[in-house]
């Protein structure tokens, strides 16, 4: 629930600034609890995960945002837009840095993008790639991820090992999101239960 009020707000915001100047009437698709469920993360909260070496490593989140998008049909350089379609994303970043200045882990986003008809879920990597889910159906009814049982649980599988950094699999559901993330340089991190 604070997800949705906070998102709200920001989207309300937007549209006063978008529409404010123009004389159209705009519409905006609006999202509901359930569509925001799948950013998972809060504000400033922390899940944390093991790597490959056995090491926890810290994730936190460091941005939830929700902002407007013309519609399908529209650009941002119409004079008149019409409707406006809504995007959300949360950004989970190992924030602590190594001996080089850097985060040794890349950050992990959440988005959605809400249309008058339909939703889009996706999950990115940094500078590895954005995967969409395909929420008709999770890929497995329940995997065991260190030592805990997690339930309708989606899966991203990739083949191209071109760059070893390139993400081989991602393992999340709606309820904790991340799970385990799977890399072709057989670095890995999976969530640790909270306790």
């Amino acid at each position: 629930m604070k997800h949705s009020m906070k998102l709200a707000g920001v989207v309300m915001l937007a549209t006063l600034l978008f529409t404010s100047c123009k004389d159209c009437d705009t519409t905006t698709t609006q999202f509901d609890e359930k569509d925001v469920e799948w950013l998972v993360y809060d504000r400033g909260d922390t899940v944390r995960f093991l790597n490959e070496a056995g090491d926890t490593v810290a994730y936190t989140n460091t941005a939830l945002i929700a902002e407007q998008v013309p519609g399908e049909g529209y650009n941002v350089s119409d004079n008149c837009i019409g409707h406006f379609d809504v995007q959300a994303y949360s950004v989970m970043q190992d924030v602590a840095r190594n001996s080089s200045g850097t985060n040794s882990n890349p950050g992990i986003m959440t988005f959605f993008l809400k249309r008058e008809n339909s939703l889009e879920v996706s999950l990115a990597v940094d500078q590895r790639g954005e995967y969409k889910l395909n929420l008709a159906q999770p890929a497995y009814p329940s995997v065991e991820v260190n030592g805990v049982l997690y339930n309708d649980v989606y899966e991203v599988s990739r083949s191209d090992a071109s760059k070893v950094t390139n993400v081989k699999r991602i393992l999340f559901n709606k309820q904790h999101g991340f799970l385990s993330l799977e890399f072709h340089n057989d670095k890995k991190l999976e969530l640790i239960p909270k306790q």
